[in-house]
């Protein structure tokens, strides 16, 4: 082998070694969201997310994304604790059945910085830990008490039962809202709200408030009840043996993104909520409003109704549920 040749197979091994480490660098991670991206929630939040690990590694990780067209939202927490994807973009309500700790981060003031400052944050992630999965954010929505809003065929009824013998579509998390008013819920999924309502299956849905008119709520609903309602924490978390298996680099920005997005989806979601109340306005929808000596009644049972759900979410979290609670109450952010 001459010199020449030499040098060119030397050349030719360099570019491939190298190329083999890039590859191995690279990675492509496989993420599950519980909504589409008709959800302003999956683009401030889960679509954010991306972008901001994508642009931090120059591209070295990706994301191939599914959603709840592949799983549906309330199945999707099993398949990232065994590994079938890798992250996740979640509310803690559909896997209240697994954990009920997630979930009473509804009835904590919307402030993700304050859970961090005051180890809620840690114990949610310790939490999660146990079914091998990986904090790496955990939104509060609007940042305020006024995430969810029910639309409704009709305005509300005069009285103390001002939802007496209607349906609203909603989850576990609207009860101690929606029955103290008299209504009774039918759990639905977010693609068949406009049909069931169009055909009278339900009278009324509670629902974010973000992206509203995109689902044409407006077309099948008149009412907006008043006031708007409730936190909305949403996590970004990831399989525990797939994150300690990645580079300690590449931690740092998965868990920088996390908590950029903390922030930066408090704005965006407040903007894009405020934006659809306009538009639903201007298409039509009126205000339905309740009597004021009945909203701090109801908003101060939603919150512990909150506490309820997820200690009753499962028996065998409900003591780390009370250890939270007790928590927050010394700490004054809890009753």
């Amino acid at each position: 082998m001459n010199f020449k040749t030499l040098v060119s197979a030397g050349a030719l091994f360099a570019s491939l070694a190298g190329s083999a480490v890039y590859a191995q660098d690279t990675q492509q991670l496989r993420m599950l969201n519980a909504w589409d991206d008709r959800f302003d929630g999956t683009v401030a939040i889960a679509q954010a997310f991306q972008q901001c690990v994508e642009t931090a590694t120059e591209g070295r990780i990706t994301f191939m994304v599914s959603g709840p067209e592949v799983i549906p939202p309330n199945q999707q927490f099993d398949p990232v604790s065994r590994g079938l994807f890798d992250v996740s973009f979640i509310t803690p309500i559909y896997f209240l059945g697994t954990t009920g700790v997630p979930s009473a981060f509804f009835a904590l003031a919307p402030d993700s910085e304050m859970w961090r400052e005051k180890g809620y944050w840690d114990y949610a992630d310790e939490e999660l830990g146990r079914f091998n999965q990986k904090l790496l954010a955990f939104t509060s929505g609007t940042g305020a008490s006024d995430f969810y809003q029910i639309v409704l065929r009709e305005p509300i009824a005069e009285g103390d039962k001002p939802l007496d013998g209607r349906k609203i579509r909603g989850n576990k998390y609207y009860e101690p809202l929606v029955v103290p008013m008299g209504g009774s819920l039918v759990n639905l999924p977010g693609g068949e709200i406009y049909s069931a309502l169009e055909k009278g299956v339900v009278d009324g849905a509670a629902y974010p408030v973000a992206g509203m008119q995109r689902q044409k709520m407006h077309e099948v609903t008149d009412y907006m009840l008043r006031p708007r309602f409730g936190n909305s924490p949403f996590l970004v978390a990831m399989n525990l043996d797939k994150f300690n298996g990645m580079g300690d680099a590449d931690k740092e920005v998965l868990l920088d993104c996390g908590h950029q997005v903390e922030a930066s989806s408090v704005e965006a979601l407040t903007e894009l909520a405020d934006a659809t109340v306009a538009e639903l306005t201007e298409l039509g929808m009126q205000e339905t409003t309740l009597p004021e000596a009945a909203v701090a009644e109801i908003e101060a049972g939603l919150i512990s109704g909150s506490w309820q759900t997820a200690i009753d979410g499962n028996a065998q979290t409900a003591e780390r549920v009370e250890a939270l609670r007790e928590m927050a109450r010394a700490n004054g952010d809890a009753e």
